[in-house]
């Protein structure tokens, strides 16, 4: 069985790795930082609501996602 690179899969399986991704961020905002009250420590931080920080994984997850399925292109288009 031959395993496929990250960007010959389908759309939605990007979409649903983001999520996982993100989902993983909550647990560990829930878990870790609330919990323990590391968010004393980080500015602009909400407890359980909606903040910078989790914007910023967003982000940061959308883009590593984002290069992970263009570095194939690229590779593909130098190779044939």
């Amino acid at each position: 069985m031959k395993t496929l690179p990250f960007q010959q899969l389908p759309l939605i399986v990007k979409i649903a790795v983001g999520l996982t991704f993100y989902n993983a961020w909550l647990l560990i905002e829930e878990l870790l930082i609330n919990r323990s009250g590391l968010w004393r420590y980080m500015p602009y931080y909400k407890v359980a609501s909606a903040c910078v920080w989790d914007l910023a994984v967003a982000v940061i997850i959308s883009l590593a996602l984002w290069r992970a399925s263009a570095r194939g292109n690229q590779l593909r288009e130098e190779h044939p």
